[in-house]
């Protein structure tokens, strides 16, 4: 069987009649899973797609999965956008680049960071890798691989920076923003879509007092990451 016309306008309108890949209009319903595969007529099976990404991806196994994520992703923002959490004056643009995803192996960002280097140095230089990989390499999938040199306490640990540096920056604050992160406290996969609006600048405070007064919220960590328009 095939999607029926209640499904196919249901998944449409999920992703205002956009491709979840391209967000070009002009869609039709392509099943993730094909039917000869035992893929179902649901709306968990079905993803918009334009005839140019049905032809590139649609075909592929190996890209399912992050045909799903795009469709998952896609459909959250448009649901945000009639809910008014996005401005719906403001039109959907195409976005071609988001092909990168799917037709790239992605970008290796690799960074040691040495004796002399503090938290904030070395917070400041993987920003900045990070920027010059979606300035050159628009939407590719990146992973980050981090070595460091020293840092260790008389536990044989990470210094109290290199444990903030992974577990509270890296983790906690730049995951959103790669596709995996490889560091020797530990590896970890993105469970979501990779985002790929990198702000052009980033705020790090050391200042805890300055940034409890500012962000009204309590908190132990030595090192706060924000965006400008976050801080008044």
């Amino acid at each position: 069987m095939a999607f029926s016309e209640k499904i196919k306008l249901e998944a449409k309108r999920k992703a205002c009649f956009r491709c979840v890949i391209c967000h070009k209009s002009f869609v039709e319903i392509h099943h993730i899973i094909p039917q000869a595969e035992g893929g179902n007529d649901t709306i968990e099976n079905a993803a918009p797609l334009c005839a140019s990404c049905h032809d590139l991806f649609g075909g592929n196994p190996n890209k399912r999965k992050q045909i799903r994520e795009m469709r998952d992703h896609w459909f959250e923002l448009m649901e945000r956008r009639a809910d008014g959490e996005i401005n719906i004056l403001e039109p959907i643009m195409e976005d071609h680049q988001n092909i990168n995803m799917l037709k790239n192996s992605g970008v290796a960002i690799y960074h040691v960071v040495y004796e002399h280097e503090d938290f904030d140095t070395s917070a400041n230089i993987i920003v900045k890798l990070l920027q010059n990989a979606q300035k050159q390499s628009p939407n590719q999938k990146r992973y980050l691989y981090l070595d460091i040199e020293g840092h260790k306490n008389s536990k044989g640990g990470f210094d109290h920076d290199m444990f903030e540096l992974q577990k509270d920056f890296a983790l906690g604050f730049l995951m959103q923003y790669f596709t995996k992160i490889s560091m020797p406290l530990v590896g970890v996969k993105n469970n979501r879509l990779q985002r790929n609006d990198v702000p052009q600048e980033f705020k790090i405070f050391s200042d805890e007092e300055l940034l409890i007064k500012k962000l009204k919220k309590e908190s132990g960590k030595k090192h706060f990451i924000v965006y400008p328009s976050e801080v008044d």
